[in-house]
């Protein structure tokens, strides 16, 4: 609504519709400043649930990457366990503990 034309519609209201007009004024101003508020604090939320998102995604690929790569090392260790049991030299194997290396 035009700001001219409200106010000559709001002259011939009378001292009662000028107060109503001013409160509702007021009131529109006050609900658009809390809109405006509300729209930015919940854009902020969004931002932060997206970096959120994107760390736990980062961080479940490392932990899937890191379980893989011990499956793998226990996998490696167990073949080749396997394999100085199954040959001559069997004798003389002693498996590696903790993984610290081969003795």
């Amino acid at each position: 609504m035009d700001t001219i034309e409200f106010s000559k519609w709001l002259i011939t209201l009378g001292v009662g519709g000028i107060l109503a007009g001013f409160m509702f004024m007021f009131y529109r101003k006050d609900v658009k400043q809390y809109t405006e508020l509300w729209r930015s604090t919940a854009e902020m939320l969004m931002s932060v649930i997206k970096e959120n998102t994107a760390s736990n995604v980062r961080l479940i690929a490392l932990l899937e990457n890191v379980e893989r790569n011990q499956m793998r090392k226990a996998d490696i260790e167990s073949l080749v366990d396997k394999h100085l049991r199954d040959s001559v030299r069997w004798e003389r194997y002693e498996p590696a503990k903790g993984g610290d290396g081969d003795k």
